[in-house]
């Protein structure tokens, strides 16, 4: 069964521009395989029952950050109406809204480089004030977030760490083990399809993001919009500006929001609404932003490539020069 670019629930293949040979359309199909080897609990608890439903027994509660195996993937209770898949664990099922897939890849490391942007690439790592593991936690950052590597030391512990700065903090920042942050090669940053005629529609009460180039559907991906007071602006906008990763934090109270290394942000309205990716859930295809369009890490990566005007590699921020008009996104 063919399933639109739904959610990290299911395994797709990278999406590619028409003029790289793919073919328009949809671009995701349903597998049994899982989407990931691991999974990350990604808010407060997870449950896991001996069935893909509620009405099973519940086996145990999974905490904030616990990683689980991932063997697979089945259809089950609709917990929401857009989502009744469910991950097989070690020892049941968990709902799939909650639980972000990752891996868990070391990358070697070269001394020799530093100022580039970089990717997480295990389910978490906690940054030190010093390249020291023994000294108190700074943040803790997530698979898929990404910031800007600014040094490369050796540590107490006789191992090269990066020090982190933009997706962080604004000056020179903590420091992480290298070999969980992945180099961000400037050929992964390369613009899409440069030049053809693109627009981007969102479609609120679908859920979903399309890209379009002459007419043509190149990317449809399910989103998490903005809900309530805080709701997604409908009519027509542009690309204002791109980061190539944020900090993102507001709210207040049992609201507030503090979202190091968002990756990808591509920006639209004045008041900062972006699309961007999302680690913190794997819950697309309902509304639970604060006024974003949350997406996959890769799919706000490709938005990132694909809408006009390019960024260029270096830079943090990259605001769509005066007498141009960036793409259309048409939000309704």
């Amino acid at each position: 069964m063919a399933l639109p670019f739904a959610n990290l629930a299911q395994r797709y293949v990278a999406p590619r521009a028409p003029d790289e040979n793919f073919p328009a359309g949809l671009i995701a199909s349903w597998l049994a395989a899982p989407p990931a080897s691991l999974g990350r609990v990604a808010t407060w608890s997870v449950d896991i029952f001996t069935d893909a439903t509620r009405q099973s027994a519940l086996v145990r509660r999974a905490s904030r950050d616990d990683v689980l195996p991932l063997y697979g993937q089945i259809v089950g209770e609709a917990i929401t109406s857009y989502n009744a898949v469910w991950y097989q664990t070690d020892d049941g099922y968990a709902h799939s809204a909650w639980v972000q897939p990752v891996e868990n890849i070391l990358n070697p490391v070269d001394l020799t480089q530093n100022n580039f942007w970089g990717e997480v690439t295990v389910p978490f790592s906690d940054t030190r004030r010093a390249p020291n593991p023994a000294i108190g936690r700074s943040t803790r950052v997530y698979y898929t977030s990404v910031y800007r590597v600014i040094a490369v030391v050796t540590g107490q512990d006789d191992q090269p760490w990066y020090r982190l700065q933009d997706g962080i903090t604004w000056s020179p920042g903590p420091y992480v083990p290298a070999s969980h942050i992945r180099n961000i090669d400037p050929s992964e940053l390369t613009p899409l399809s440069p030049g053809a005629s693109k627009r981007v529609e969102v479609d609120l009460q679908a859920q979903t993001i399309t890209a379009y180039e002459d007419d043509v559907p190149v990317l449809t991906s399910r989103v998490a919009s903005g809900y309530g007071a805080n709701r997604t602006p409908s009519g027509t906008h542009h690309v204002l500006w791109k980061s190539t990763t944020s900090r993102m934090t507001g709210g207040a109270g049992s609201g507030y929001y503090d979202l190091p290394g968002v990756p990808f942000p591509t920006y639209f309205t004045p008041q900062a609404a972006a699309i961007h990716g999302a680690y913190w859930h794997n819950d697309f295809g309902h509304p639970r932003s604060h006024g974003c369009l949350n997406v996959p890490a890769p799919v706000a990566r490709w938005f990132w490539r694909w809408t006009e005007p390019s960024a260029p590699y270096e830079a943090r921020r990259f605001d769509t020069p005066r007498g141009t008009v960036g793409t259309e996104i048409k939000v309704a």
